[in-house]
C-alpha cells in the first residue's frame, strides 16, 4: 500500500500491521524464534567518552578508572558467565562487536569462533558514531571495521548495529553495499521487515530496547529478579500468540551488567524456563535473516 502525499512514514519500508502478516512458520515447524544479542565492547582507556556509566561523576576525566574497571569487567569475567550460561541451555549469540575487541581480546574471538557465534559489526569501539560522520569517512570507516571483523574472525559480517543504534542518512545504502543483510537499528517489529536501499533489500532484524539491560537496569533501575520475570512474561505472551503467526523475541545483553552474579542468577533462570517449551528455535540473526528471504519475500 503506497503512503499518502504528505507522509511522514520511513521511504524505506512500509507500514504493514503484523496483523496481515502470512503465516510461515520457522524451520521444523518450530512456532518461536529466540535470539541473543551479546554486545562485546571496547572502551579505550582514557577515551573520556564511555558509552555508558554506573557513575557518570567521572565521565570525561582523563583516567576514568571507576566507569573503565566497571565496563572492563564485561570483558575480563561477565561474558565468560554468559558463555558457560548460553552453552548449557543450547543459545548461540548474536554478537554486536566493536572491531577493537579483535586487537585487544583475541582470546574473545577464539571462544566465540569455538562456539559457533555470529559476529556482526557495531563499529570500531564507543566513539565511533556514523551519524557525525561525513559520507566518505562512513565509507572507509565502515569498510575498515568490516575487513577487521572478517580477518579476525573468519566470517565477514552480515548484520549491524549502529553505536548508539544511530545511522545517517545513507548508512543503509552504505552497509548494504558491503555485504550487510540486515540491520537491527529499528526496534519496531517481531518479524524481520524489508528496507530499500540502493542495492537491494535490507532487513531490519527485531530488536529490543525492553529486555535490554542498559534502558531497563541502567535507564529504569529495573531489579535483576524483575529483569528475570519481564523476560518470562514476554515469551509467555509471544509463545501463545506464536500459535497462530510464528514471531521472533530477542533479548539484549551486555556483559558488564548482565554477567554479574547476581543478575546472572535471574538471567540464567529465565533461559532454562525458555528451553523448557517445545517448539521453540533458538536462533542466531543470520538464521533468521536466511529464513525470510527464502520464505517470506517474492
Amino acid at each position: 500500500m503506497s503512503r499518502p502525499e504528505g507522509s511522514t512514514q520511513s521511504p524505506r519500508y512500509d507500514f504493514l500491521p503484523i496483523t496481515r502478516r502470512t503465516p510461515v512458520h520457522f524451520p521444523g515447524g518450530k512456532r518461536l524464534a529466540v535470539m541473543i544479542y551479546v554486545n562485546i565492547e571496547h572502551v579505550p582507556f582514557g577515551c573520556g567518552e564511555p558509552a555508558h556509566a554506573i557513575y557518570p561523576g567521572t565521565i570525561g576525566m582523563t583516567h576514568d578508572i571507576l566507569n573503565h574497571g566497571w565496563r572492563d569487567y564485561g570483558n575480563r569475567v561477565g561474558l565468560w558467565r554468559i558463555m558457560a550460561a548460553m552453552d548449557a541451555t543450547g543459545f548461540r549469540g548474536t554478537v554486536n562487536l566493536n572491531s577493537d575487541v579483535c586487537r585487544e581480546f583475541p582470546e574473545i574471538i577464539e571462544a566465540g569462533n569455538s562456539r559457533d557465534w555470529e559476529w556482526g559489526i557495531q563499529g570500531d569501539n564507543n566513539t565511533g558514531v556514523h551519524s557525525r560522520m561525513g559520507e566518505e569517512e562512513e565509507r572507509a570507516f565502515f569498510a575498515h571495521n568490516m575487513d577487521i571483523i572478517q580477518q579476525a574472525t573468519g566470517t565477514r559480517p552480515r548484520g549491524w548495529l549502529g553505536m548508539y543504534l544511530s545511522e545517517s542518512p545513507r548508512s543503509p545504502d552504505i552497509v548494504r553495499a558491503a555485504g550487510i543483510e540486515y540491520v537491527s537499528n529499528y526496534a519496531h517489529d517481531e518479524l524481520p521487515v524489508p528496507m530499500r536501499t540502493e542495492h537491494g533489500i535490507l532487513l531490519t532484524m527485531p530488536y529490543t530496547l525492553e529486555l535490554n539491560d542498559v534502558p531497563a537496569i541502567l535507564g529504569k533501575g529495573i531489579s535483576a529478579r524483575d529483569f528475570g520475570e519481564m523476560i518470562r512474561d514476554q515469551f509467555d505472551v509471544l509463545y501463545d500468540e506464536a500459535k497462530v503467526l510464528p514471531r521472533v523475541m530477542s533479548l539484549s545483553i551486555h556483559p558488564f551488567i548482565t554477567g554479574h552474579p547476581f543478575r546472572m542468577k535471574h538471567f540464567r533462570a529465565a533461559l532454562d524456563y525458555i528451553v523448557g517449551h517445545d517448539d521453540i528455535w533458538l536462533a542466531t540473526g543470520v538464521q533468521i535473516n536466511d529464513w525470510y528471504r527464502a520464505n517470506c519475500m517474492d
